[in-house]
C-alpha cells in the first residue's frame, strides 16, 4: 500500500511540475516566437498573418504583440519593465487568466487613459492598484533632458493586477492593449513588435519555427519556446534523469516487503504446511496456497495504495499544504497532476512485482517435506 501510494504521490507531483511550468512559460511566450533583429517594427501585420497562415503548415493561432522597454513611475516608486500590447481578445496570455484584482483587458471600458495590467509585485512596488494612474516614459538612450522625457511619457490607468506564481517574470511585464502599444511605441497602426505563434503540439514548435524563418526574411527571426527558455525546459529534463532511480528504489523496497512478510507467513504456517503434506496436499496445491494469499495482499495493498495516493494528491490540489518560493520554482507550491494513466501504470507494476515475489516463498512451502516440517514446528 506504502509503495502504490509513494510511486503514485511522487508520478503525479513529477508531471505536475512539468505541466505546470511548461504551461506557465507558454502562458508567456507562444510555442513560436517571431520577432525582428533589433527590434524593428515590422510592417503590415494583417497581410503578413495572411500570408504564413497560407505558407506555413501547423500554425493553429497566430497573434500579433507590440511591445518595449518603460520605465514606469508612481507618487512612491519607480520601476522598469517591458510593457507588451496584445490584442484583447487573446484568451490564450497567462496573465488574463490569472488576475487577482480589477478586470482583464478583454473587460476593459472605453476610456480617454490607456489600460495597463501589473503583477502584484510591480503594484506593492509602485504602492498603486487598479484605478489609479502610473507614468510610463519610453525607455530609450536619447533620454537625458527633461524635454526628451517629456515627450516620451505616457499617462497609464492601472485596470487590473495579476499573478502568475512566477514572479521572477511576473515583475517583468505589464500589458495593455495594441493599439496603446503601438501609440507608446511610435508605431503606425499596422506595425507590430512581433507575432506569437500557436502549433497543435509542444514538440511541434522546432519545426515549425524552422519553417517560418524558410518563409520569412530579414529582419524578421522566428523562436521556438526551446530556444526563448532553455534553462527552464534543461531544468525539467534535468528533474526527469533522476526518476527511474526514485521509482526503482521504492519499487525494491515494495518487493523486498513482500517477499518478507510471505517467508514470514510460510515460517508461521510450518506445522500446517507438514499437515497438509501429511495428508496428500500436492506441491503446485502448497504453492497455490501462497501465490493466491501473495496476489490477496498485492490487490488488497495495490488498491488501497492508489485510494491514498489519490487522497493525498486531491488534499495537496485543493488545500496547497506545501508552499514553494516562486523566485526559485516559479510557482508557488507543489503542482499535482492527477491522471488515470499512473495509477493504472503503477497498480500493473505492483500486481506483476507481486506475483513475481510470491513465488520465492512459495516455492519454498512447497518444496517442504512433511517429516521437517513437523520436527520445525
Amino acid at each position: 500500500m506504502l509503495g502504490t501510494a509513494s510511486l503514485v504521490v511522487t508520478l503525479s507531483i513529477l508531471s505536475g511540475f512539468e505541466k505546470t511550468l511548461t504551461g506557465n512559460v507558454l502562458g508567456y511566450t507562444s510555442n513560436v516566437e517571431i520577432s525582428s533583429y533589433g527590434n524593428r517594427p515590422l510592417p503590415d501585420y494583417p497581410g503578413t498573418s495572411r500570408y504564413l497562415m497560407r505558407k506555413v503548415s501547423g500554425i493553429v493561432q497566430l497573434t500579433p504583440f507590440a511591445e518595449h522597454e518603460a520605465i514606469l513611475r508612481s507618487p512612491r516608486g519607480v520601476v522598469g519593465v517591458v510593457i507588451r500590447g496584445i490584442l484583447t481578445e487573446d484568451t490564450s496570455v497567462l496573465a488574463m487568466k490569472r488576475i487577482v484584482s480589477g478586470h482583464s483587458l478583454a473587460q476593459s471600458v472605453a476610456d480617454s487613459i490607456d489600460p495597463i495590467i501589473i503583477s502584484t509585485g510591480l503594484a506593492r512596488e509602485l504602492s498603486t492598484g487598479p484605478g489609479k494612474n502610473i507614468a510610463a516614459i519610453r525607455f530609450n538612450e536619447r533620454l537625458r533632458t527633461r524635454e526628451d522625457i517629456l515627450a516620451n511619457l505616457h499617462v497609464l490607468r492601472v485596470i487590473g493586477t495579476y499573478a502568475t506564481g512566477m514572479s521572477q517574470y511576473d515583475d517583468m511585464l505589464a500589458y495593455t492593449t495594441l493599439p496603446a502599444a503601438q501609440a507608446f511605441n511610435g508605431f503606425s497602426t499596422t506595425q507590430v513588435s512581433g507575432y506569437d505563434v500557436r502549433t497543435p503540439t509542444l514538440e511541434s514548435s522546432a519545426p515549425v519555427a524552422d519553417s517560418i524563418n524558410h518563409v520569412l526574411h530579414y529582419p524578421c527571426i522566428a523562436r521556438s519556446v526551446f530556444d526563448v527558455y532553455p534553462t527552464i525546459f534543461a531544468w525539467i529534463d534535468l528533474q526527469k534523469k533522476p526518476t527511474p532511480i526514485i521509482l526503482g528504489l521504492i519499487i525494491l523496497v515494495a518487493a523486498f516487503n513482500m517477499i518478507s512478510t510471505l517467508l514470514l507467513i510460510v515460517i508461521e504456517k510450518t506445522r500446517s504446511i507438514g499437515i497438509l503434506k501429511s495428508l496428500g496436499a500436492s506441491t503446485p496445491g502448497i504453492a497455490r496456497i501462497f501465490i493466491t494469499q501473495g496476489m490477496a495482499i498485492a490487490i488488497v495493498g495495490t488498491l488501497l495504495g492508489d485510494l491514498l495516493g489519490f487522497i493525498l494528491c486531491s488534499a495537496e490540489s485543493y488545500f496547497h499544504f506545501f508552499k514553494l518560493r516562486a523566485d526559485i520554482y516559479f510557482m508557488s507550491s507543489v503542482p499535482v497532476s492527477i491522471e488515470w494513466q499512473h495509477y493504472a501504470l503503477v497498480s500493473v507494476i505492483s500486481l506483476a512485482l507481486a506475483l513475481s515475489a510470491t513465488l520465492i516463498p512459495a516455492r519454498i512451502a512447497a518444496r517442504m517435506q512433511p517429516l521437517h516440517a513437523l520436527q520445525f514446528a
